[in-house]
């Protein structure tokens, strides 16, 4: 238990009122008022302050509130922090990560020889490992299989080994990327006393034809395409870590919105807490059914998925997820009307009035702050229209690459397993709201009656 949590639940015992009322005079939902007290939930700034004065505290009481609120900020690793911050980055941006890290295009693949070699560099472990995924990928028809296995040596300095894990994640996510494969990674410790192939190069790309392995840091890599060695390889992999979970995986080939609304379904049913990261607030979140009937398109072709859409959007209107979103896609909303969390396909944009009456609602749910809102500076997080993080506790995160096609109505997502990764990534995330990442409450007010103005 931190010492914020601690001295929180003291003030708390020694409250006179009942916790219906302290609720109603810190304008505090009661739900989210107990996970505070409990220590399930770090309460923001401002709701700070608002629990110090209803508890009546002292002004010494409130600045050792608000100095171990600060430094409970500082006591994260900070290079778990700087890796989160890399691999929501690296997501985000994922087709200029790609290009920076130097993959070769198309047409550098024929220079490639696919004979036995050893690289260094990050660039040229970048090319080389983006060319023999994109080689053994198939033009038409089925894609092939990638394994992916991490294998990490337990650091006893840190409790736990998150900073390589995000690190390597962080590294090999642009791969993940590209189109026509499927991925199934998964992460192991080292097991001490049994041999392991490739130990000094702990990070393997088990492709159809060939194995590459890296070091965690993508600076060295050796490429093997003797057949018996990849067998061997292959063959080990099965043995070892067969039974390992698998923590990054394709849920599905590209696939169409009914299947990644079944996704969002399962992911929502388990009702615990929810963080987005996205180009654009989804929309849906605000929308009736009216409104729903007004901006979906009733083609021949599209009725029969509309009343699984309709159920669907119902479903999100349940749920208070904390969302982070950019300036640039409100814009995009007020100005042609974009919808980035469905499909172009399957909507017209909405007419003034109802863009007027979903801005308004997104207004009253920033203002009644049951849930997070909020602009995040994109100087500090650059965020894309094509992709989306979905951090679900207890589910995972989703990595979501929609399609940029008007006539598409496909996607393809990326759910990240680990437990001790998406916790992480939650916490980090509540670190940003008191950070110059994330812009206060009145910014997004203001910014929202803004794009009001212009409507």
């Amino acid at each position: 238990m931190s010492e914020l949590t601690q001295s929180i639940q003291i003030a708390v015992t020694r409250y006179p009122g009942t916790m219906a009322e302290l609720a109603r005079r810190t304008a505090i939902d009661r739900s989210t008022l107990y996970k505070i007290i409990n220590g399930q939930r770090t309460p923001r700034q401002e709701q700070l302050e608002r629990l110090a004065e209803a508890l009546a505290l002292n002004d010494e009481q409130k600045d050792t509130l608000l100095l171990q609120y600060k430094q409970r900020g500082r006591s994260t690793d900070p290079r778990i922090r700087t890796g989160l911050h890399k691999l929501l980055t690296t997501a985000c941006t994922v087709q200029e990560s790609i290009r920076h890290e130097g993959v070769a295009p198309n047409t550098a693949f024929p220079e490639i020889s696919c004979t036995d070699r050893y690289v260094e560099g990050p660039r040229a472990v970048g090319a080389l490992a983006g060319a023999l995924i994109e080689r053994f990928s198939v033009a038409d028809g089925d894609p092939a299989t990638v394994a992916q296995l991490l294998l990490f040596a337990q650091d006893r300095e840190i409790p736990r080994h998150l900073a390589s894990d995000i690190a390597t994640l962080t590294h090999t996510l642009p791969l993940l990327f590209l189109p026509k494969m499927r991925y199934d990674a998964h992460i192991a410790p080292c097991i001490t006393g049994e041999p392991i192939p490739g130990a000094l190069m702990p990070v393997y790309l088990l492709l159809p034809e060939s194995a590459l392995l890296m070091d965690r840091l993508g600076q060295k890599a050796l490429l093997i395409t003797d057949r018996k060695a990849v067998e061997s390889l292959r063959l080990s992999f099965s043995r070892q870590y067969f039974d390992t979970s698998s923590t990054l995986r394709l849920t599905s080939d590209k696939h169409n919105f009914l299947e990644s609304m079944a996704l969002y379904s399962g992911l929502f049913a388990r009702r615990k807490r929810c963080s987005m990261i996205r180009y654009q607030p989804p929309f849906t979140l605000f929308a009736d059914k009216e409104m729903a009937l007004q901006v979906l398109r009733l083609d021949d072709d599209l009725r029969e998925p509309l009343p699984s859409m309709l159920d669907y959007l119902a479903s999100w209107n349940q749920q208070t997820p904390d969302i982070f979103f950019c300036e640039e896609g409100i814009l995009q909303f007020v100005r042609n009307g974009l919808l980035f969390d469905l499909p172009p396909a399957l909507y017209d944009p909405p007419a003034p009035e109802v863009r007027r009456r979903l801005l308004q609602r997104l207004r009253q749910a920033v203002a009644a702050d049951r849930q997070t809102l909020r602009i995040v500076d994109t100087t500090q997080l650059p965020l894309s229209p094509a992709m989306s993080v979905n951090v679900f506790q207890g589910g995972g995160i989703v990595f979501c690459q929609a399609a940029t096609a008007p006539d598409e109505l496909f996607c393809r997502e990326y759910l990240l397993e680990d437990p001790v990764l998406t916790d992480a990534m939650l916490g980090y995330l509540d670190l940003c709201r008191a950070g110059e990442r994330v812009r206060s409450k009145k910014y997004t007010l203001d910014f929202i009656d803004y794009c009001l103005r212009l409507l």
